[in-house]
């Protein structure tokens, strides 16, 4: 049994929890809750249990004989990073960028579900009875998911492809599974993008811990905003009038600031990788970011891949289900 077979099975595990797990708040005594409480025990479960417990159980279960639990959680970069004083200014440079980013993809991606016809599902979505709220929903929506996401997507799943793969196919792969972990179309371009940029910075810094603040940081910026959208304040109201690219300079304006957000991170991207030894064999992520393009103990075997294709088909035909679902309505 590959490394690589035993990350994807306890990767696989914890996806399919989650489905089953979002089947069952479907039954009556969970869809009586209220927003705010069905919001805090789904993301308590689907985090901490789904992505947290369960995969972490399955690992420990099937590791290699000899291998203790500090060496696994090593393998999958729990350490401190190998250049802690330029992982700490990338690391602040990714978190400032990405706070612009995230405000035009916003919007562009509206504007492309206009042009295609989708409609979001309804959902009253958060409600912010007052700053108290605001910091449970820092807590449950950027928090646990820095924690849990990056442990099971740049923990679990990215060391386990790097097996009998190259961190190219790592990288990519990982992002794509992440993308269709969010199994919504409004999310699903923009956290494959985001797991690219998590994935090359667990690679460049060698640590997972700079990759969990930038998630963090993502999410925060977005609870944030709809904080601020919500209670209508100054920032808000500026903010929903560009979310809505209603006209053409504000249009223009997103797609400067997606721009310059793209071309900020990755000229960061670039320094890390030259502040790195040269690859094996090297490949162009993209044409501008260097990973290595070797492939370590061989090519994998279909056994190898088996629990990620089957994660990846499960998750695709749910995406697909909710993508016509929303053209259709």
């Amino acid at each position: 049994m590959s490394r690589r077979f035993r990350h994807l099975l306890a990767y696989a595990a914890s996806m399919f929890s989650l489905l089953i797990f979002q089947l069952l708040m479907f039954l009556p005594g969970v869809s009586k809750l209220s927003d705010y409480h069905a919001d805090v025990f789904y993301s308590l479960i689907s985090q901490v249990v789904c992505m947290g417990i369960v995969p972490l159980a399955v690992l420990l279960f099937v590791r290699e004989k000899g291998l203790s639990v500090a060496d696994t959680f090593r393998y999958m970069r729990y350490k401190k990073p190998e250049d802690v004083k330029s992982t700490l200014l990338v690391t602040l440079g990714i978190a400032l960028l990405i706070t612009p980013f995230t405000m035009a993809f916003n919007a562009l991606t509206n504007l492309i579900f206009v042009v295609v016809g989708y409609t979001r599902p309804v959902s009253a979505g958060a409600i912010y009875g007052g700053v108290g709220d605001l910091f449970v929903y820092f807590f449950i929506t950027a928090a646990l998911p820095a924690v849990f996401e990056e442990f099971t997507h740049r923990g679990v799943l990215l060391s386990g492809l790097e097996d009998r793969g190259s961190e190219y196919t790592a990288v990519i792969l990982s992002a794509l599974l992440f993308g269709l972990m969010h199994e919504n179309p409004a999310q699903m371009i923009y956290a494959t993008f985001g797991g690219i940029l998590f994935a090359l910075v667990v690679l460049k810094t060698g640590s997972i811990l700079p990759a969990m603040v930038a998630h963090f940081a993502n999410n925060a910026v977005a609870v944030f905003l709809d904080y601020s959208e919500q209670k209508a304040t100054r920032f808000g109201v500026w903010y929903k009038s560009l979310l809505s690219a209603s006209n053409a300079l504000s249009f223009l304006l997103t797609v400067v600031v997606m721009v310059a957000g793209v071309y900020g991170i990755i000229r960061i991207l670039q320094y890390l990788s030259r502040k790195r030894e040269k690859p094996i064999s090297e490949r162009k992520l993209f044409g501008v970011i260097t990973v290595d393009g070797y492939m370590p103990n061989g090519k994998a075997t279909l056994r190898d891949n088996a629990f990620l294709y089957a994660t990846a088909i499960a998750e695709g035909a749910v995406l697909l289900i909710t993508l016509i679902g929303g053209i259709a309505r």
